[in-house]
């Protein structure tokens, strides 16, 4: 997941400081640890070098190829993900640099000074990685659901690079992850699929209406304070890294009529 899997580890932090105020916290093996901007400015993890005699450490094992939502199964590894029922992600923490809210701030306000709607953040694009693909809702269906919408809400969107770009939307180009999210908490709602924005959403207490599909469950990796748009089905959560009829079966069974009597329900 990248940076999602970030927000996750310091969901665990949040979770564990409350018992464990004056430790510290490493993401890592025991010995190596795991860096992300993810952790810029929480000063509850340090990393591996920085460690002194007087710290009271603890491990969290929420990294590259030991993620606590997954079983390792070397059987079928290379075909799909295994899920673990016994983890549930918690909210997480993101701390912004002064430069990354000043600029969220400049953009808010340019697009309030235009419109008094209330905006929506949207993210329409997933990796293009294995496994992503099933959780890709089509770029077709989020344009109409946008054109539904547009006229009660505002749409920001923030790309990178070649990423599809959705019409009738404000585009901000060329942020980093910290920025977009940034941007984000002060939208007044995140719109798109199960992924990194959704777990920043989490982090930022952000209402936020999810599309799951039928690859992964809620239960694991989704919140609580978010409206998750899952189809239990028999073969969900399936986690093909392969192509999947199943997936496709279930995104096609979330309307764009829904997803807009969704967001109609939590904004109006």
């Amino acid at each position: 997941m990248g940076y999602g899997d970030d927000i996750m580890a310091t969901g665990e932090v949040k979770y564990l400081k409350k018992k464990y105020s004056d430790y510290k916290f490493i993401i890592g093996d025991g010995s190596k640890s795991w860096n992300s901007a993810i952790f810029e400015g929480n000063s509850a993890i340090i990393q591996a070098n920085e460690i002194k005699s007087t710290d009271k450490i603890k491990w969290i094992k929420n990294f590259p190829g030991s993620r606590p939502y997954r079983k390792y199964e070397k059987i079928n590894h290379k075909l799909k993900y295994t899920w673990n029922y016994s983890f549930k992600a918690k909210p997480g923490e993101i701390f912004f640099k002064d430069n990354e809210l000043e600029f969220a701030t400049q953009v808010i306000e340019k697009i309030k000074n235009i419109s008094s709607k209330k905006i929506i953040h949207i993210e329409p694009n997933v990796k293009i990685k294995k496994g992503y693909l099933n959780r890709d809702w089509g770029l077709v269906k989020w344009q109409k659901l946008v054109n539904r919408l547009k006229d009660n809400f505002h749409f920001i969107q923030t790309t990178f690079g070649n990423q599809n770009l959705l019409s009738n939307v404000t585009n901000i180009k060329n942020v980093n992850f910290r920025t977009a999210c940034a941007i984000m908490s002060k939208c007044d709602l995140f719109l798109g699929t199960e992924g990194g924005f959704h777990h920043a959403a989490a982090a930022m207490n952000l209402k936020a209406i999810i599309i799951f599909g039928g690859f992964i469950d809620p239960e694991i990796t989704g919140y609580d304070i978010h409206k998750n748009i899952y189809i239990k089905h028999t073969n969900s959560p399936c986690g093909s890294k392969n192509k999947c009829d199943h997936c496709s079966e279930c995104m096609n069974l979330i309307t764009v009529d829904l997803i807009k009597e969704e967001v109609d329900s939590v904004l109006i």
